[in-house]
């Protein structure tokens, strides 16, 4: 099954990156419009952004880890959530799947390709 998530950046001044573990974000919506559809591991959403990837269920039965994290702050804040698969008997386990890290020209070459 293939899955729609929709991101909104709503803060006032911090960039996130989002990402799920073991999973390919297809991006197919920015801002109400339809870009040409490309594969990310994670996406950079902007203050006041938001996007729509599609997500395909096509791992192993298991929980994988939904990461939202800061960029470009001092302090990164992270948010998880968990990605449950219907026939999982699998707890999600292992690291948090990590982000970019400071790189500035990883994310403008990134919304270039929007």
């Amino acid at each position: 099954k293939t899955y729609i998530f929709r991101i909104s950046n709503v803060g006032l001044e911090s960039s996130l990156n989002f990402r799920i573990q073991g999973h390919k974000l297809k991006l197919v919506e920015i801002e109400g419009t339809h870009p040409l559809e490309t594969v990310y591991d994670s996406l950079d959403v902007h203050v006041g952004q938001s996007m729509a990837v599609l997500v395909t269920a096509d791992q192993p039965a298991k929980d994988y880890y939904i990461v939202a994290s800061t960029r470009f702050t001092p302090r990164v804040l992270t948010a998880t959530a968990v990605l449950h698969y219907t026939n999982s008997h699998t707890p999600v386990s292992g690291p948090i799947p990590g982000g970019p890290t400071y790189q500035v020209d990883w994310s403008l070459n990134q919304a270039r390709t929007f």
